[in-house]
């Protein structure tokens, strides 16, 4: 399956993100309406889910930027390592507004079952996880883009590469 393109899955996926991103801004516009309708308490719980749902709507915004890149072929940018940077931020941001609410329902409500501190727990670790990943493809990224820019410069058989434009070498 192609990668790269119109057709490719990075498109494929760019789109779903987008579609999810919309979803998502909706959910959270709806979200005190549909508390009222489940007869749900509006209590911090809930508070809580609208700043790690925007941070999540963002997060998946530098997503949506990524598999740009993709489709127009140049996934090998200085805008993708900034991308993967702010995904680290915010995936970092996600984790502690998880760890506080995690603390919430530990010191303060008992009524909160075992099972969702244990799930709250693993989320705050795995987007915990999820940041150091990205901090570590920002830096596989830009040692790539370094070596690209490189190999651009090389002088190979009398042509001389720069920036993408031929020239001819007299020497």
């Amino acid at each position: 399956m192609k990668i790269f393109g119109n057709k490719g899955i990075g498109n494929i996926l760019k789109i779903l993100l987008q579609v999810g991103i919309i979803v998502g801004i909706v959910f959270l516009f709806m979200l005190y309406w549909i508390v009222k309708w489940f007869d749900l308490h509006f209590d911090w719980f809930v508070m809580m889910i609208y700043p790690c749902g925007i941070v999540f709507i963002l997060l998946v915004y530098q997503f949506v930027g990524l598999f740009n890149t993709l489709k127009i072929n140049t996934p090998f940018c200085k805008e993708n390592v900034k991308r993967m940077k702010n995904g680290m931020i915010l995936s970092y941001l996600i984790s502690i507004f998880v760890i506080l609410s995690l603390l919430i329902t530990i010191l303060f409500y008992n009524y909160y079952s075992l099972q969702l501190q244990v799930a709250l727990f693993f989320m705050s670790v795995l987007f915990f996880a999820i940041g150091i990943a990205l901090y570590i493809l920002s830096e596989l990224f830009r040692e790539a883009i370094e070596y690209k820019e490189e190999n651009d410069l090389t002088i190979w058989g009398g042509l001389y590469v720069n920036n993408c434009q031929f020239r001819c070498y007299d020497g």
